[in-house]
């Protein structure tokens, strides 16, 4: 693999993340255009900021595109490139006929249409449902938790969240005079409009980052970055190949004593040579491990005592940050560490009362660590998808803000606020959720709380069949362009 590859990787993720900026970002500024509350220049200038500012403030979103949605092993630059390319193919598409899809889930198609593809058809290589670490604590992973079902609720809770918030402020204003109410949701419409582009920052701005970090995890496991330039170190994240080789050799049940001690000894030799975190202290950690099932305390002991150390600091440097520290959005940007020492250590004890090898328990845990999104693919991809959304989503934003429903500044504000929450929400819990299907059907609830005809239903039907289509018919060309690939011999 050369590095003209991942740097075309890294060009046609960013190509993806400009689309998205003019496809997407379109919806969560829609309504404050559609209500004339702001100019279309306005409405940009605000929604490009509060979205480097949502994507700045949070990672567990474009964690689970990196590591929670398809095995890593089945995964090569080239099939990225692959499934980058069947999510631009859909959403230049939907924008075309101006419909609301998702970009989101032309993402995570291709991504699994790809990852299929590239392992000859098996099943597995995509991840459906797995317990995973994240963040300091034990979650459940995978396409059923972090995409199907938060797919299928999100549109209702949508649709339902604005039906009550528009009902709760009709009954609230129901002596209101229209001049007062017009005036007075004008402005709040400002504020919601804001939430709206924190919310897609923290939920949607994060796929393309995942995408990106896949890419140069995966570059780092297979050797390529092996004789990197120093001036590209940047490129290298912290699981080499050497670690990688290392773990999945603690994972075979069947490793002689010679091959665990080996193991144990090239993780804590890669961890020394990375900075103070989570890789560096899982890696000390199994080694200790290791050492203890190897009957050999003296050496455990004293990689125990470096992870320890390496724990501690890792807790220094967090309490040493300013950013966590500002009020309410400061504590989505706090880092969440796990504590590898009490967690191996539980899940090795539950193994062995189990009775399960605690070692391969133990490396799987590891294996399964995801990394942290540099802070300089998370900026270049907020101002990327912002220069996006200042090239304009015309198209969409008239779909959305005039053609379902007549949008009075009250309406805007009940539909952005259901939103952005629902969005906010999920983006917390590292749910790939869609920005379009929130602010859409929350628009929808919004106009049924007006009056149930007031929605145009022909357009809203040619909406749903677009969402229908959207995760196997952009799977469907990530698919066939790692099967394209592989015929010209690209792939192997």
């Amino acid at each position: 693999m050369t590095l003209g590859i991942i740097f075309l990787v890294i060009f046609i993720a960013l190509v993806f993340e400009y689309i998205n900026g003019f496809h997407d970002t379109a919806n969560s500024i829609a309504t404050i255009i559609g209500t004339k509350v702001l100019t279309p220049r306005q409405a940009i200038a605000m929604a490009a900021t509060t979205n480097l500012i949502g994507a700045l403030a949070g990672h567990a979103v474009a964690k689970t595109v990196s590591s929670g949605l398809v095995d890593s092993q089945y995964i090569s630059p080239l099939v990225i490139v692959c499934a980058l390319l069947g999510g631009i193919v859909w959403n230049l598409l939907t924008w075309w006929f101006g419909l609301p899809s998702s970009s989101t889930h032309a993402l995570v198609g291709g991504l699994c249409g790809a990852a299929l593809a590239s392992s000859h058809d098996n099943w597995h290589a995509i991840i459906w449902s797995v317990e995973k670490v994240k963040d300091g604590k034990v979650v459940m992973e995978g396409m059923l938790h972090k995409v199907i079902y938060p797919m299928i609720t999100s549109p209702i809770i949508g649709f339902f969240g604005g039906l009550l918030v528009m009902g709760l402020l009709y009954a609230l204003l129901r002596s209101s005079r229209p001049r007062f109410v017009n005036r007075f949701f004008g402005k709040a419409q400002i504020v919601s409009a804001a939430f709206m582009g924190f919310a897609h920052g923290l939920a949607d701005a994060q796929k393309t980052m995942g995408v990106i970090t896949l890419a140069l995890v995966t570059a780092t496991a297979t050797g390529s970055f092996v004789h990197l330039p120093n001036w590209l170190h940047f490129l290298r994240m912290d699981k080499s190949m050497a670690a990688e080789q290392g773990i999945k050799t603690l994972q075979q049940p069947a490793a002689t004593t010679d091959q665990q001690l080996a193991a144990a000894q090239v993780l804590e030799s890669e961890a020394s040579r990375l900075k103070p975190g989570e890789f560096r202290e899982a890696f000390l950690v199994l080694s200790a491990r290791t050492h203890v099932l190897l009957d050999d305390p003296a050496s455990a002991k004293r990689i125990a005592a470096s992870a320890a150390a390496t724990h501690q600091k890792i807790l220094a440097a967090e309490n040493a940050r300013l950013f966590p520290k500002i009020p309410i959005i400061g504590p989505m940007a706090a880092g969440k560490f796990t504590d590898w020492e009490a967690l191996l250590g539980k899940e090795m004890a539950a193994a062995q009362a189990a009775g399960k090898n605690p070692r391969v328990v133990a490396a799987n845990k590891v294996r399964d660590l995801a990394p942290d999104v540099p802070i300089w693919i998370k900026i270049v991809c907020s101002l990327t998808m912002a220069a996006g959304t200042a090239a304009g989503g015309w198209r969409i934003i008239k779909t959305l803000g005039h053609k379902m429903v007549k949008l009075q500044p009250v309406h805007g504000f009940a539909a952005e606020t259901t939103a952005a929450t629902l969005l906010a929400v999920t983006g917390s819990l590292g749910m790939t959720v869609s920005t379009t299907h929130c602010v859409t059907t929350a628009i929808m609830g919004v106009g049924c709380a007006k009056r149930f005809n007031a929605l145009k239903f022909s357009l809203v039907e040619r909406i749903l069949w677009a969402w229908v289509f959207t995760l196997p018919a952009a799977g469907t060309v990530g698919y066939l362009l790692v099967k394209g690939f592989r015929l010209c011999g690209w792939i192997p």
